[in-house]
């Protein structure tokens, strides 16, 4: 983010600093203080990935949680400034945002964010262990106001898809299984098409479709058992598998009419949710497409239809 030179220019420190984070540092925890949203919601890396952890846990989404990681280095390098008036007045007394930093094997660094700078687009910030200040761009502070739904993982299949070897898909009356034998895919259901090859073109769509769907709402407060909302034994479902033998498995339960919505569960979670119905709905008929291989059907006539199952959030 470009900010004018007068207000970030690289300038000697006025004051001592004491925190500093290479790029050698281990961020393990994160925890976001919203003083006016009046919410905490913190984070933490977990064999290689990030896990939600409070208010709710459940994984994360990566790559927001590794920019706030990203976000602590920057404002480690800033320069220091002296303060020459009280914290109050640079909305550092009582700041709108403490994050908390926990490092492997160092002390707990504290950024404070404050009131806006009156030069450039920028906001005050101190580190709650020194003594000065310094400035960072306005969208620092916007990217670090999060939702715990924007920092859930939303996406019902976690696996990279070209890590994915299996997919069977079913629901209600209709079934569909491919699986993978090196670069080739091949029909496995419907039983018709049993052994046929099945072109790249046609199967990276359908891995596009899986990347689709995600979950619309969570539902941790749901009282209900999963009976009444429609899971039952034999279930609808989507299962993948990768080239490690891991398999994950999605649910569908019952529909959602006032909400145009399905309830959705993944096995070994204990969490429902809502996902899309249109979505849904999208993602199989463009399923029927691949299956009927019209000849006058291009790759490129079905690619329209996949912009519309991406998600828009």
């Amino acid at each position: 983010v470009r900010i004018a030179k007068q207000v970030l220019a690289i300038v000697p420190d006025e004051v001592n600093r004491t925190v500093v984070i290479s790029d050698n540092d281990t961020v393990e925890r994160v925890e976001l203080r919203d003083h006016v949203q009046k919410t905490r919601i913190a984070l933490r890396k977990e064999k290689g990935g990030w896990i939600l952890e409070v208010p709710v846990r459940y994984p994360a989404e990566g790559q927001i949680a590794e920019g706030f990681v990203i976000a602590a280095k920057m404002a480690s390098r800033q320069p220091r400034l002296r303060a020459e008036k009280e914290w109050a007045e640079y909305g550092l007394a009582k700041p709108e945002f403490e994050i908390l930093f926990d490092f492997t094997g160092k002390k707990t660094a504290t950024l404070l964010i404050g009131s806006p700078a009156p030069v450039g687009k920028a906001v005050f910030a101190r580190w709650a262990e020194e003594r000065g200040f310094f400035l960072l761009p306005v969208e620092m502070k916007a990217m670090f106001r999060q939702s715990v739904y924007a920092l859930r993982q939303k996406r019902l299949f976690r696996v990279s898809p070209d890590k994915i070897r299996k997919i069977y898909v079913e629901m209600g009356k209709y079934g569909y299984q491919w699986k993978k034998d090196g670069d080739q895919w091949y029909w496995f259901e419907p039983v018709a098409k049993f052994g046929q090859k099945v072109s790249a073109a046609r199967m990276n769509l359908v891995l596009e479709g899986l990347k689709s769907l995600y979950v619309r709402e969570f539902l941790d407060n749901n009282k209900k058992s999963k009976a009444e909302l429609g899971f039952f034994m034999i279930h609808d479902r989507i299962q993948v598998e990768s080239e490690d033998g891991k398999k994950e498995t999605f649910y569908f339960g019952n529909e959602v009419p006032e909400e145009n919505a399905y309830y959705g569960f993944l096995e070994g979670e204990n969490v429902l949710f809502w996902v899309d119905r249109a979505k849904v709905i999208g993602f199989f008929d463009l399923l029927k497409k691949v299956q009927a291989e019209d000849p006058k059907l291009e790759t490129k006539d079905l690619e329209p239809q996949i912009e519309s199952l991406k998600p828009k959030i």
